[in-house]
């Protein structure tokens, strides 16, 4: 008999209801009965969720690490800010240093003895990642990390570049440079070809996941002529992506990339006070690059903007990792965005989507572009 037999309705229609849910509401649903758990942890389903979610525009969250065993939520909605403390240690082992990617609600978080751990921030279903049977000695060795959704395989991986200067009074300026790959369908470590970008720029930023691709900032040899990097997930092959052609080709490699609405952006600085944020509207077109500016804020290291609220005509800013503001693109203008509860300083911040796609769930894998 139908979980819904006594209820009016067909069995679709209150499914597409559920898809209309937020993710922490169908978290409580499922607690009602087994026959909901089991209808509401399908794999069908939690794909039309998902898919449901990018088409009504959920709100991206953002995730705060404060210290070592803990981290913030914070929520935007008009003209509301709600913020949610997590004490949450996966295990005594466990101390956050930083956030190095997110994908489908799930965020790859790094410890300090470099070890990897993926959480799902809502349902704090969580996975630690075994340690790479291929890693360099940490002395003289430098990685950035990366974490994305393989569309064509239905695998999500982490993919970590790495590179090993170690140089001696016999070699100098010997630095190689390695590429690895966790596939969390397979449960496996496996080294690839390396990249054929110098990767050894000033930030070791983690990549930019847009289009199925995880995106770093390099330059290619022999004349170091900066360039964008795409690293297909699905193909493991590394693609060029066109930058803007007013930019500088000897030195954007120092400027920064974030994603926005689902779009690849370039940030630049060209002044003390103001940054230029390059959005791809179309991606791999050169031509759909258009630029907006933040200014008037000042700043010491750290401008970076995170996320865009109230339709669009604003956007939440990082400044220096001390506070929070929000810049009106349109009226140009900026105010401090209060948060209660918050550290006056934090460690990393990334964002997030709600969903309840779990890390060691097998209905992890099978989430549609």
């Amino acid at each position: 008999m139908s979980i819904f037999s006594k209820v009016n309705l067909p069995e679709e229609l209150l499914i597409n209801i559920f898809c209309r849910l937020p993710a922490k509401s169908i978290g409580q649903l499922r607690c009602v009965s087994n026959p909901l758990n089991s209808l509401l942890t399908n794999k069908h389903f939690l794909k039309n969720h998902f898919t449901s979610k990018i088409h009504f525009q959920e709100p991206e969250k953002l995730m705060i690490l404060s210290n070592s065993t803990s981290f913030h939520t914070i929520t935007i909605k008009y003209n509301n800010v709600f913020s949610n403390f997590v004490n949450f240690q996966p295990t005594p082992s466990d101390h956050f240093v930083e956030i190095c990617g997110s994908c489908n609600g799930l965020v790859l978080i790094l410890n300090n003895n470099d070890s990897l751990v993926l959480i799902n921030p809502l349902t704090l279903d969580f996975k630690k990642i075994p340690r790479c049977p291929f890693a360099l000695d940490p002395i003289g060795s430098f990685s950035m990390y990366g974490f994305g959704y393989d569309y064509v395989n239905e695998d999500y991986k982490i993919v970590v570049i790495s590179r090993y200067d170690h140089d001696n009074e016999y070699e100098p300026d010997i630095l190689d440079m390695f590429m690895d790959i966790y596939s969390l369908k397979v449960g496996s470590w496996k080294r690839i070809k390396s990249s054929p970008y110098d990767h050894a720029v000033a930030e070791l930023a983690s990549g930019v996941f847009v289009n199925g691709a995880l995106h770093w900032l390099a330059s290619k040899m022999p004349d170091y002529v900066s360039v964008i990097g795409g690293f297909v997930l699905s193909d493991e092959e590394f693609v060029e992506v066109p930058a803007p052609s007013c930019l500088d080709k000897s030195k954007f490699v120092f400027d920064k990339l974030v994603v926005l609405k689902g779009c690849l952006c370039m940030i630049d600085n060209p002044e003390g006070s103001r940054i230029n944020v390059w959005m791809m509207k179309e991606y791999g077109v050169e031509e759909s690059w258009t630029k907006f500016c933040v200014d008037g804020i000042d700043f010491y290291d750290i401008l970076k903007p995170l996320c865009f609220i109230r339709d669009d005509d604003e956007v939440v800013v990082n400044v220096d990792g001390e506070k929070l503001m929000v810049y009106n693109v349109q009226e140009e203008n900026s105010r401090d965005l209060e948060v209660d509860g918050i550290p006056d300083r934090f460690d990393s911040i990334g964002t997030f989507v709600e969903s309840l796609v779990s890390p060691v769930d097998p209905n992890l894998f099978g989430i549609e572009a």
